[in-house]
């Protein structure tokens, strides 16, 4: 997960291991139609890739091989798969020893590090809930007792337990809902985060009640909690997106589509905070800024109260006296400075026309602030500007570098409305203006699958995944080449096996040029930097991992895939791309068969 600061900031293996048991296809000849392999030798594979794990020098991406391998296993050799869990557990506990879970500054944002003891417990928990529970109780226990021994209470790590309990539970939702709200239930020992909204609304997209019901349970446990973090419980009562007060951490949470306010919910919650509010005027107390230049206590209730002030006028009236009084004591309360500062905050501003934000844009003194102003203008500009009058304004940038970025990501935004309209010719013309190879890719490999599907125009795809491998070839070896490579053989799986299984080939040989290739996740990122400016957004694009990429390849050729996947000098590249095509053996393979019935033999006396 990853969340952002508060200043500008728009949202948004040895080498001669193989697959011996699967014979090799002689080069150049012609594909042919995957084989049907069997299962003993797929699992032969994988077990093979835990023995090679061993040479990875990388502890996260061994600790990936062998949670994936112990995930293939477990149906077949569940005490293989439960060695090689044990293994990625001591592996994830050295790894979290050695260098902890401090997140780190990436230009604007801040990232999350993962924790990988609580990934390696996330894998166990969807197969032995009570191994997984097991090993949290144990953290949990070793956090309690060094907490202990140096007598001070870290809040910021706490935080972080939480966010890795509630990841944790988020991930099993989808097949272990009792082991989830296990996990998520001993999050509520450390104190709320953005996660909780995060998870709620999850559960209320398969188990409304359920997720109703843990909302109680947060609600009691967090009610003396600090304000700043007690209003992570603004938004599920109201199914909003986003929380009343300010956050130390926030994000846009996904609502589901058919999610309806809770009054009951809602009651709840706004009570708690009037009681709170009476409390604070009964036993007043000196009440400083909050630390780091957040909000006060009484800033903050007056905050949230004046943003639900509407809702609960609505839903709540007979508590809107009570409201209004609460959020007047609370005002009172607040030095003239954050008086300020709160009224700026919830103060609604006129809306503007695009032309009226670039002219309030070049109003700004400060150089950093008027590109970043210009940049926003430009980026949230209404789809009925021309689009040559937005690019006229963004020519107003006077960093060539933001400018550039700040086209490309008009451009992107345009060619995907373009698609979605089925204006194709539109969408090739502006996708070719992106500068970002993967991005561009991507955009390319959106339109060809659209010219596929709805006009089953091959040659036109063809033409489109031929300009990404044209450019490609011009491009230097890196992580962005080797995805847009991945995609374009991806897609061609589906109108030319021969030339797919080349792309591919052509994918591993610039992956093989890359000193620490980092293919482990599924997204690619969008990002927009400046001085005083940030912007960040990430593509879903599974068709740009290797994994996936060879998984698909495999299904139209299927040796050739697996020659190539032997190619990789990446030890955990090449465990997990063998794994892939051995899962998908084992899902294809015949069942075992059944030994014949022999009859007895009758011996005559």
């Amino acid at each position: 997960m990853k969340t952002f600061p508060r200043f500008i900031i728009s949202i948004l293996f040895c080498s001669s291991l193989s697959l011996t048991a699967w014979p090799a296809r002689a080069q150049n000849q012609e594909p042919k139609p995957s084989p049907v392999c069997q299962r003993d030798d797929a699992l032969n594979v994988i077990h093979q890739q835990i023995e090679a794990s061993r040479l990875i020098d990388d502890e996260v991406k061994r600790i990936s091989v062998l949670i994936r391998a112990a995930d293939l296993l477990w149906p077949y050799r569940q005490d293989k798969a439960r060695a090689a869990l044990r293994e990625a557990f001591d592996l994830a506990t050295r790894n979290y020893k050695e260098k902890g879970d401090e997140p780190s500054l990436q230009g604007h944002l801040i990232v999350q590090v993962a924790d990988q003891r609580y990934r390696v417990i996330g894998a166990i928990a969807k197969r032995d809930p009570a191994w997984a529970r097991k090993l949290s109780d144990q953290i949990r226990e070793e956090e309690a007792k060094e907490a202990e021994e140096k007598a001070t209470k870290d809040v910021e790590r706490d935080a972080r337990t939480a966010e890795k309990l509630l990841a944790a539970a988020s991930a099993l939702l989808p097949t272990d809902q009792p082991a989830a709200l296990r996990f998520a239930g001993a999050s509520l020992r450390y104190p709320p985060t953005m996660f909780l909204p995060i998870f709620l609304y999850r559960l209320a997209e398969i188990n409304a009640a359920g997720a109703d019901q843990f909302y109680r349970e947060a609600l009691t446990a967090y009610l003396s909690v600090p304000m700043e973090r007690f209003l992570y419980l603004s938004s599920y009562p109201f199914g909003a997106s986003g929380d009343v007060g300010e956050m130390p951490m926030y994000t846009a949470y996904g609502v589901p589509r058919n999610f309806t306010p809770r009054p009951a919910l809602q009651r709840s919650f706004v009570e708690t905070l009037l009681r709170r509010a009476e409390q604070m005027i009964q036993n007043p107390v000196v009440n400083p800024a909050g630390d780091r230049g957040r909000l006060s206590e009484s800033g903050q209730m007056w905050l949230a109260l004046t943003r639900l002030g509407p809702q609960i006028n609505g839903s709540l009236p007979d508590l809107a006296e009570a409201a209004r009084q609460a959020r007047e004591s609370m005002f009172a309360m607040l030095s003239q400075t954050d008086q300020r500062r709160v009224n700026n905050t919830v103060m609604e501003r006129p809306q503007k026309s695009f032309d009226e934000m670039i002219e309030d844009a070049e109003r700004q003194q400060d150089p950093a602030i008027r590109e970043a102003t210009l940049a926003i203008a430009v980026m949230h500009a209404s789809a009925n500007e021309t689009l040559e009058h937005v690019v006229s304004a963004a020519d107003k940038i006077s960093d060539t570098g933001l400018r550039a970025q700040i086209l490309s990501w008009l451009y992107f935004e345009r060619t995907q409305k373009a698609t979605k309209d089925k204006k194709f010719a539109e969408a090739k013309r502006l996708a070719s203006k992106v500068d970002e190879l993967d991005q561009r890719a991507y955009l390319y490999l959106k339109i060809a699958e659209e010219l596929i599907k709805r006009t089953r125009n091959d040659s036109e795809a063809r033409e489109l995944l031929e300009e990404v491998l044209n450019a490609a070839a011009k491009a230097p070896d890196t992580e962005v080449k080797a995805r847009a490579l991945l995609g374009v053989a991806f897609l061609y799986t589906r109108i030319e096996a021969n030339r797919s299984i080349a792309v591919l080939g052509d994918a591993v040989k610039v992956i093989n040029h890359i000193a620490s290739p980092d293919f482990s996740s599924d997204q690619a990122g969008r990002k927009i930097e400046g001085k005083a400016f940030g912007s960040y957004a990430t593509l879903q694009t599974p068709s740009f991992n290797p994994e996936n990429g060879f998984r698909e390849v495999g299904k139209v050729d299927f040796e050739g895939a697996q020659n190539l996947a032997a190619n990789f000098v990446d030890k955990s590249l090449r465990a997990m791309t063998m794994m892939a095509l051995a899962e998908w053996c084992l899902q294809n393979s015949p069942p075992p068969r059944k030994p014949a019935k022999v009859e007895p033999k009758v011996v005559k006396p």
